[in-house]
């Protein structure tokens, strides 16, 4: 698999975000080779460098802000200075895309929002990135993925039915809201290039869960029940979970009648075919807890390894629940290039993911790591039509800085 040009080459996108669902909008740009400038504040810059405990042993920089950053180029701005307004002005005149997740109408009280930017620059698409969008009661209070999850309903809908609701584990609801923004700038794109006349894009974390909840909006509408929780089980289909292993745990799906009677005879179960409680899905629904237990008293004997290989055989969707390191080092990681080792300043060689997109069969390519704070403001100016003794004076009255060089 060799490396691809970059599909995105020759855009350029100011991104103001800080936290993660920003970062991830505007590190899909980044990766797909787009050029990102990341305006960072000045003294401090993204509040997500500081947030986890490996601050100090990686130099500064905590391994979330490490992990949504690559690929982008840093600048260090005092916002508060006309001289660094007059920075972003510059800025906004060669970019194609906005990116910002401040709180609702700062940008626009800093001077810097999209009537103004969009007199310099009619094509410009800005998008907005929210935790409960640009109206409505909520929108002026800050939200985080667990935030999101919980006023959404999707904590809600996770979990074993008589524990507590239950967020994902990982921050699923900053980066779905992030490819739903990725998405929307690049349509902004393509009607800006029809229209000659940019757009502002807003979007909600909230809304974004919301919409992820969309069977449970279904389920509800059908028969005015409110949202159960399954734990590792489907609502719609079952068999469909997670299912004890004698070493662990393995995902089985039967979703037709051809794959439960297989599912039967491979784990040597055919008696349950003309069990009247698992006769259709219809009945193995209504008895998902009795068939849980059925299926358990096998797989519970055997180890995750063949339980899918006897299944797969079977033509029955299965899978070993893989611990991430098993997964991480696979066969199947290595083939397809799921990681790549990237150079991390004052980190030294680290192990980052590459983008899952593949054009035609060919990777994205990972230029570098995440940005030190004000690592490329020199470079950023130097490109704005700034001259060696402008920096230098912009630096000196305190309005650009280059923090962690």
């Amino acid at each position: 698999m060799q490396e691809k040009k970059n599909v995105l080459q020759g855009l350029k996108v100011l991104d103001f975000t800080i936290a993660l669902a920003g970062a991830y909008t505007a590190w899909q740009f980044a990766d797909l080779g787009a050029e990102v400038w990341k305006v960072e504040r000045f003294g401090s810059g993204d509040q997500a460098r500081y947030w986890d405990p490996c601050v100090q042993e990686f130099g500064g920089q905590s391994t979330l802000f490490i992990a949504y950053n690559k690929n982008k180029q840093s600048i260090e701005v005092n916002l508060g200075k006309p001289e660094g307004k007059e920075i972003i002005y510059r800025l906004a005149k060669e970019a194609d895309v906005v990116l910002e997740n401040f709180k609702s109408g700062s940008i626009d009280r800093l001077g810097l929002g999209y009537e103004k930017l969009r007199e310099i620059n009619p094509k410009l698409v800005f998008l907005s990135l929210s935790g409960f969008g640009g109206s409505g009661p909520l929108m002026k209070y800050p939200c985080y993925d667990a935030i999101a999850a919980a006023r959404s309903g999707f904590a809600a809908s996770n979990g074993e039915p008589d524990g507590a609701p239950m967020k994902a584990g990982n921050a699923n609801g900053d980066t779905l809201t992030g490819t739903y923004a990725f998405a929307a700038a690049l349509m902004g794109l393509v009607e800006a290039r029809r229209t000659g006349k940019g757009c502002r894009i807003d979007i909600g974390m909230t809304d974004v869960g919301m919409l992820s909840c969309c069977e449970t909006l279904m389920d509800y509408d059908r028969t005015g029940n409110p949202q159960t929780r399954f734990g590792n089980h489907d609502r719609f289909i079952a068999p469909y979970g997670i299912f004890a292993a004698s070493d662990g745990w393995a995902a089985i799906i039967a979703d037709t009648e051809q794959r439960w009677a297989a599912l039967c005879d491979a784990l040597g179960l055919p008696g349950l075919r003309e069990d009247a409680r698992f006769a259709t899905n219809a009945a193995r629904i209504q008895n998902r807890d009795a068939l849980v237990g059925e299926l358990e008293a096998v797989t519970r004997t055997l180890p995750r390894a063949e339980i899918e290989r006897r299944l797969l055989a079977a033509g029955v969707p299965a899978s070993e629940v893989l611990p991430f390191i098993e997964m991480y080092t696979s066969d199947h990681a290595n083939a397809t290039r799921v990681t790549d080792l990237v150079w991390q300043e004052k980190v030294g060689q680290m192990r980052f993911y590459n983008n899952p997109l593949r054009f035609d069969n060919q990777l994205c390519p990972i230029h570098s790591g995440a940005p030190l704070l004000g690592q490329h403001t020199t470079d950023i100016l130097q490109g704005a039509g700034y001259s060696p003794e402008e920096i230098d004076k912009l630096y000196a009255d305190g309005v650009v800085a280059s923090s962690m060089i």
